[in-house]
């Protein structure tokens, strides 16, 4: 990623501003995060999100943190003054990223972003420094980590890092599908529920898939043994993830919705509240991926009301009431209660994980 920025034309901020066509999708992140040191005369910028107004500061240090192969406790980051593209009404210079963060008054005024500040991440551009005391930073960057998955393409072989042995992937059991949308009902991001058809054709499932959540191309055992910690691998290595192709590792998606996420557009990230967990969406991208939900779904409510059989004619009446009965349980928002779905949440957190390396460290790089 580096030496691309640093090769590839237009990438020259020793004599103007910093021209963002080499910051891949740069328009689209509404907050940037920079080092603070200079390298040949170029800043390096090292990661980019989307808040969408909802993102809390606590959540972006806790995803960030799970980028980087050091402890963030000896980091801190500071929104830096100004703006530094080329577009910008107030491009920036080189120079900038010397000088934009006043450390005296930063300490003073408190801009150091909190770990436990849930107030939503204002949009702007931030910088890392290590912590040398309590008065003193050092303009330095903590080292990203590296991840297994590196490619979305499911059948190339070198799309994932292989070891010798535990290679097979699982066969596909196209019989899961069913058994997903008899259970869900719906898509579980959106709400939208499969529609009534007149006996005895049944609903129609058309525009909702079984999205796996870990690609079976990846649930190798020597795969997913770098993926999961210890505890979590064998807690899915018991399940049998690694050897046949399982209900638990699919979600019934709109067809839209799954193309997003297997995109890694959006993820899924289970969160504790009290002795619960539940699945809060997160958005990594601001064009094409119009997900508005912020929970992933329980599976829809039963339906109080079905269609009449052949030859019944419905009343109005029935009518009424069952178009309002669908009508209520498309815009049911109950949360899935992740609690006993210990091995889901891992995948969910698999998943997140590769959403973080493809679009906060690689800032929404094409994969």
């Amino acid at each position: 990623m580096d030496h691309h920025f640093f090769t590839h034309g237009g990438w020259d901020c020793l004599s103007g501003p910093i021209d963002r066509r080499c910051y891949p999708n740069s328009s689209v992140r509404t907050v940037h995060v920079w080092g603070s040191k200079i390298y040949l005369g170029t800043p390096k910028i090292v990661a980019g999100l989307a808040t969408f107004g909802r993102l809390q500061i606590r959540e972006m240090l806790e995803f960030l943190a799970l980028l980087y192969d050091v402890p963030l406790s000896e980091w801190t980051l500071l929104p830096a003054v100004g703006r530094f593209f080329e577009h910008d009404q107030e491009g920036g210079q080189a120079s900038d990223f010397e000088s934009c963060v006043n450390l005296t008054k930063a300490q003073a005024s408190g801009l150091r972003l909190r770990a436990d500040d849930e107030k939503v991440v204002p949009d702007g551009h931030y910088l890392w420094f290590k912590r040398l005391s309590e008065k003193r930073l050092a303009a330095e960057t903590p080292n990203m980590k590296e991840w297994l998955l590196l490619s979305r393409t499911m059948t190339a072989p070198g799309s994932v890092k292989s070891n010798a042995s535990g290679s097979a992937t699982p066969h596909r059991n196209d019989g899961l599908r069913y058994q997903r949308r008899e259970e869900d009902g719906r898509c579980r991001i959106t709400g939208s529920l499969a529609i009534n058809r007149d006996p005895p054709r049944g609903k129609d499932w058309s525009g909702l898939h079984a999205a796996h959540v870990l690609p079976l191309a990846w649930s190798a055992e020597s795969q997913i043994k770098e993926m999961f910690s210890p505890a979590a691998l064998e807690t899915v290595k018991a399940s049998g993830l690694h050897e046949r192709d399982l209900l638990i590792n699919t979600i019934l998606m709109d067809m839209k919705v799954h193309g997003w996420f297997d995109e890694y557009r959006f993820g899924i990230w289970p969160v504790q509240e009290g002795k619960k967990w539940f699945g809060k969406i997160f958005r990594f991208e601001q064009s094409k991926c119009n997900v508005d939900g912020e929970w992933l779904l329980a599976a829809a409510p039963p339906a109080r009301y079905s269609l009449p059989a052949v030859g019944v004619r419905e009343t109005p009446e029935q009518r009424e009431a069952r178009v309002r009965d669908e009508q209520e349980r498309a815009q049911d928002k109950t949360r899935h209660d992740l609690t006993d779905d210990v091995v889901l949440r891992e995948l969910l957190k698999v998943h997140f994980l590769t959403c973080l390396h493809w679009h906060v460290k690689g800032m929404g790089w094409n994969k």
